[in-house]
């Protein structure tokens, strides 16, 4: 028993990391576009308690679950399609089934950023945190330590050049108190991990961020100082410094959408560049002459090759 708990503990800290990857990386690289989708899903999760797992799930709130099912819509409508109707007919097996298609984009996700096969998927059935359905030979975890540790010393370094106090916090509390940092980690990915990526893949979309973030505590402070403000001239000048806040969140708003059309633009024009390229190739290919010189070509290697001489027996 005591060696099944050992196991549920390395496997939910493996998790952990896993899921550290993805929010600090952002899920992979950035585009103007691509953030702007990401945003739309990128609400808390409800977050699971400290130790072993305990056999328990966790309640998924609607606006999870709606989530969730944007997401798979993108890369599968028909699955998409299939888990509303089965919500109508049988709300608990939607839950289970929606549960499973999330793991198995999950273990997609995690094999694009590690190269590692998550354990458990893609076979269904129990959780593969508690030992059953799970392949845990097929993890290499030297492996996935080594890369967790490269990603998370690349974010911790992209912190010191743009958020040095953030940078502090994390690293006096890996020295304090390991497993506590690991959680602030995540944390930190979640509201860092975008910029971070940005700042490799695209600076202005990154600095773009950085201003809608500044914006937003901003906001979040004015809104705070209004709620206590007693003075109705105070409010007054609060409430007219908010405006400003909200109309610069809008301008930044318009754009990252010009942004986004101007990433998606520049992906067609290189896509009729290809297709003028595979047009132009096919109209060859189907020139009499070029077949002609073709087949014969092919012919030649053909028999070459069966009656070349064998000087090695």
């Amino acid at each position: 028993m005591e060696r099944i708990s050992i196991m549920r503990n390395d496997w939910w800290k493996t998790i952990l990391s896993a899921c550290l990857i993805l929010a600090v990386t952002g899920w992979g690289g950035l585009t103007a576009g691509e953030v702007a989708k990401e945003e739309q899903i990128a609400a808390e999760q409800p977050t699971r308690p400290e130790g072993p797992m305990q056999g328990k799930r966790f309640d998924m709130g609607p606006e999870q679950m709606e989530q969730m099912l944007a997401r798979i819509r993108e890369t599968n409508p028909q699955k998409a399609d299939e888990l509303v109707r089965l919500r109508e007919k049988d709300p608990e097996a939607f839950r289970a089934e929606l549960r499973n298609v999330m793991r198995e984009q999950f273990a997609r996700r995690m094999k694009e950023q590690t190269g590692e096969p998550m354990p458990g998927v893609p076979g269904r059935g129990a959780e593969p945190w508690m030992g059953h359905g799970g392949s845990f030979p097929e993890m290499n975890p030297e492996m996935m330590r080594e890369r967790m540790q490269e990603r998370s010393d690349e974010y911790l370094k992209c912190l010191r050049e743009n958020y040095p106090d953030e940078a502090a916090k994390l690293e006096q509390l890996k020295k304090d108190n390991p497993e506590q940092y690991m959680r602030a980690l995540m944390i930190s990915g979640k509201k860092y991990g975008r910029i971070c990526q940005a700042v490799k893949d695209d600076p202005n979309l990154a600095k773009v961020l950085k201003q809608q973030m500044e914006l937003k505590d901003k906001r979040a402070q004015l809104l705070k100082q209004i709620k206590a403000a007693t003075d109705e001239k105070q409010k007054k000048a609060l409430t007219a410094e908010l405006e400003q806040v909200v109309g610069q969140q809008f301008d930044l708003i318009v754009k990252r959408k010009q942004m986004g059309y101007e990433d998606l633009a520049k992906k067609l024009e290189e896509l009729k560049k290809e297709v003028d390229q595979r047009k132009a190739e096919v109209e060859k290919w189907k020139g009499a002459d070029f077949k002609k010189q073709q087949v014969k070509q092919r012919v030649d290697e053909l028999v070459s090759e069966t009656e070349k001489f064998e000087w090695e027996n």
